[in-house]
């Protein structure tokens, strides 16, 4: 009878970070979830480091410091900035939100 060999074991973390910006009369909250996955960096001498898969940011919304419902939010931001304005905003804050992450997080991302 053969043996089975057990082969390369992968664990995974889940990972969840909140983000927000205060914008004035009004701030964005982010929650940001994440899949991080170790990886042995051979060229950094065996020292981990890890692949992220960014899988969702949720907004959500203040006015005054007073939570809103992001539909509610997204029609006054429209009725304020014009078209296309909303979309821009979530846009720009996603990007800014995953540049922090990768910035802050305690996982050293792999290194491109």
């Amino acid at each position: 009878m053969s043996k089975i060999i057990k082969g390369q074991v992968s664990v995974d973390r889940s990972v969840y970070t909140e983000f927000s910006k205060d914008m004035g009369f009004f701030s964005i909250h982010a929650d940001c979830w994440s899949v991080v996955s170790e990886i042995i960096n051979e060229g950094d001498f065996g020292k981990p480091a890890y692949s992220h898969d960014i899988n969702d940011i949720c907004m959500r919304f203040r006015i005054n410091g007073k939570k809103c419902e992001r539909d509610g939010f997204e029609e006054l931001y429209v009725k304020l900035y014009g078209d296309g304005a909303f979309a821009k905003l979530r846009l720009e804050f996603e990007n800014e939100v995953e540049a922090e992450y990768y910035k802050t997080t305690e996982y050293t991302p792999i290194k491109n």
